[in-house]
């Protein structure tokens, strides 16, 4: 098989186009300059508007001639939606979501990894209530931060995870962010045990988050279900812990998924 960075060189000009939509997409940039994107993605000026204006032309990106801003563009709406249409197991996992959010009144939602560092969400369901909390389909996480993360790992290879780990390396989002990695592992060794991730303001402060693995046909972690609610608005944890494990064991049977057996006997019955 190519080499990665092999690879990449000999296709420069798509992986120019697919980082500056991938800049674009992320909240923080979704209108920015021309100097703004070649600063921070280290394309060269002129490739970049040449790049910038291809996918202009195709409706990838949109260019608003008065501040001189490019944002995503109206084709993307379209391929989103045939990406939806035809990705079966968004369609699966819905209805799973919304009983989710039900239930438990939270924000529900579903990850999966973007690449080996980091999850994105996927899917949601957010709650109607006046207060929740609102998430962006497209936002990542490394993998070494709060409940989503952390349930990832845990279920994860253990000498896969602890290289992980050593690589990512930990962010100091809040006070209550974990950095130390023994006590991360702990960590990991009490989500193996109870089934299920919790962070307690880890990420963001007043925030809680509570997450559980679905598995594949070979019992590999594929996707992280899980709820997000401010603290002081939730119905207890263990309630919550409780609807989201049984929407991961529902997922992972939909998806034709099997639960690993340690898990299946000690923390999913009935």
């Amino acid at each position: 098989m190519m080499d990665v960075e092999e690879y990449r060189s000999e296709v420069p000009a798509v992986e120019s186009a697919i980082r500056i939509l991938e800049y674009l997409s992320r909240y923080k940039n979704k209108t920015s300059t021309l100097s703004d994107i070649s600063k921070n993605l280290s394309i060269n000026k002129s490739t970049c508007h040449r790049t910038l204006k291809t996918l202009e032309n195709y409706h990838f990106v949109f260019y608003d001639l008065e501040t001189k801003h490019y944002s995503l563009g109206s084709y993307l709406i379209i391929l989103g939606a045939r990406a939806s249409e035809f990705t079966n197991y968004l369609a699966v996992t819905q209805p799973v979501l919304k009983w989710l959010c039900a239930e438990s009144k939270q924000t529900s939602v579903l990850l999966e990894p973007i690449s080996e560092t980091s999850l994105m969400y996927v899917a949601k369901e957010e709650a109607h209530w006046p207060i929740r909390v609102t998430v962006s389909i497209g936002q990542q996480f490394p993998l070494t931060s709060a409940s989503f993360g952390k349930c990832y790992l845990a279920f994860s290879d253990e000498a896969v995870a602890e290289k992980l780990i050593e690589k990512i390396g930990f962010i100091q989002f809040t006070s209550k962010s974990i950095t130390n990695f023994q006590q991360f592992k702990y960590e990991l060794e009490k989500i193996r045990l109870k089934g299920y991730a919790l962070s307690l303001e880890e990420h963001t402060t007043g925030v809680f988050g509570i997450a559980a693995p679905v598995f594949d046909v070979n019992s590999k972690v594929i996707h992280v279900i899980g709820c997000v609610g401010m603290v002081q608005y939730s119905l207890s944890m263990d309630i919550c812990a409780d609807l989201v494990t049984k929407a991961a064991r529902r997922i992972t049977e939909l998806l034709g998924g099997r639960m690993p057996k340690d898990l299946k006997d000690s923390t999913l019955k009935g």
